[in-house]
């Protein structure tokens, strides 16, 4: 495996001063941790840094730096800019190329699903899977083929085949990925009015309201009772004559 070389420059005297001076002549300033090791303070180009991370490997680039005890690193953060993007800095982890280390790799899906083509929905629930292996033998992802699949039928991660002396890190079988039926949406169902509300309907809608609604003229019985409202009076009447 060819790894590829960046040229850093240590920092002898890190701060905001020197930041801005490292800026100012298009350079960035990082930090190497590792176990058991100093953290080094570095300068390097950014766009030096770009160009090797743009690649398959992305992040999981194994990189050499050349100008800092010549380690040998993996891009462990890189801080940006939150409006225009660009770098602000660095962070590397060294490592061992002789031995194991853990990193997320990402997952990548191989053709089409039966499952999908019968009208099924394909489901990813894990884009990124935990590896563990050598620097020089990381993978720069995982492919997975998922033709096969049928609807109600997933791919757990004991099930994906690595290369030797690759092996996923995980303490439960997870599901990858997984091909689900269709859902249907249904109509909501329509609330029955109360009275009051269908008369308020009917009344915005220019219609008359529903018979018994408020609004509603009395009926005879209704008539009737105001009559009877005036018979203690006439009794009254009666009494004062005599």
């Amino acid at each position: 495996m060819d790894i590829p070389v960046l040229k850093v420059q240590t920092r002898e005297k890190p701060g905001k001063s020197d930041t801005r001076d490292l800026r100012h002549k298009g350079h960035i300033p990082a930090v190497c941790y590792g176990r058991g090791l100093k953290p080094l303070s570095i300068s390097l180009d950014p766009e030096a840094l770009i160009e090797i991370i743009s690649g398959p490997r992305g992040l999981n680039s194994l990189i050499k730096l050349d100008g800092a005890e010549d380690r040998t690193v993996f891009v462990q953060e890189i801080q940006k800019d939150p409006v225009e993007r660009h770098m602000l800095h660095v962070d590397f982890i060294f490592v061992d190329t002789q031995k194991p280390i853990q990193r997320d790799v990402p997952v990548e899906l191989v053709g089409k699903p039966e499952g999908v083509k019968l009208g099924g929905v394909l489901q990813v629930t894990q884009r990124e899977i935990l590896i563990e292996a050598l620097p020089t033998k990381l993978p720069d992802k995982v492919s997975i083929n998922v033709e096969e699949l049928l609807v109600g039928q997933s791919i757990h991660v004991e099930e994906v085949e690595f290369p030797p002396g690759v092996k996923a890190i995980y303490d439960r079988n997870y599901n990858i990925c997984a091909v689900v039926a269709p859902t249907e949406e249904k109509e909501p169902e329509k609330e029955e009015l109360t009275e009051e509300e269908a008369a308020a309907a009917a009344a915005a809608e220019g219609e008359a309201p529903p018979e018994g609604a408020e609004g509603e003229k009395p009926a005879e019985g209704a008539a009737g009772e105001k009559k009877d409202e005036k018979a203690p009076a006439e009794e009254k009447g009666k009494k004062d004559k005599k």
